[in-house]
């Protein structure tokens, strides 16, 4: 008798990276605002990120009606790291920093229409999710072995040819 089997370990592994990831998620270094952005205004959110890594920003509008925002990542000394044409309601988009220093997301309304948004710039802390993703990785690939190591045993009842 097994007291812990395959499919446990693999499933125990795949919730424990999941929690891990979640917790790391929540605690995410961010800034958000919002603005009301007339024709060919800007408004820009600031944040300073730390070491090398990922970040993000998130631009979500209230409502759609064909508005065109350009959103753009600078670092303190003025380098662009990511320039976008928004047409959606709501983009998340990333962006690679090599060094630490303040980063700014400067979104300018482009569209004739006034524009409500909320706009975010974070960090992804790429680092760190590491080992909770090789931990949801191994328990994966053990639920699916513990999947095929049952199916493989399993066979299935063949009808009688000679039925009458």
């Amino acid at each position: 008798m097994r007291l812990v089997s395959f499919f446990n370990i693999g499933l125990t592994l795949t919730v424990i990276g999941s929690i891990w990831i979640g917790i790391l998620f929540f605690e995410v270094t961010k800034n958000s605002n919002r603005f009301l952005l007339d024709k060919s205004n800007s408004a820009s959110v600031s944040l300073d990120l730390l070491g090398p890594g990922l970040g993000f920003y998130i631009i979500s509008m209230d409502s759609y009606s064909g508005n065109v925002l350009i959103a753009k990542i600078l670092d303190s000394h003025g380098n662009y790291y990511d320039v976008k044409k928004i047409t959606n309601k709501v983009t998340v988009n990333y962006f690679k920093f090599d060094q630490p220093g303040k980063f700014t997301l400067e979104v300018t309304n482009i569209s004739d229409k006034p524009v409500q948004l909320t706009a975010e710039l974070g960090d992804t802390r790429v680092q760190e999710i590491t080992t909770p993703a090789i931990l949801i990785l191994i328990g994966a690939i053990m639920l699916v072995l513990a999947g095929y190591k049952k199916l493989r045993s399993y066979t299935t009842a063949q009808p009688d040819e000679k039925s009458s």
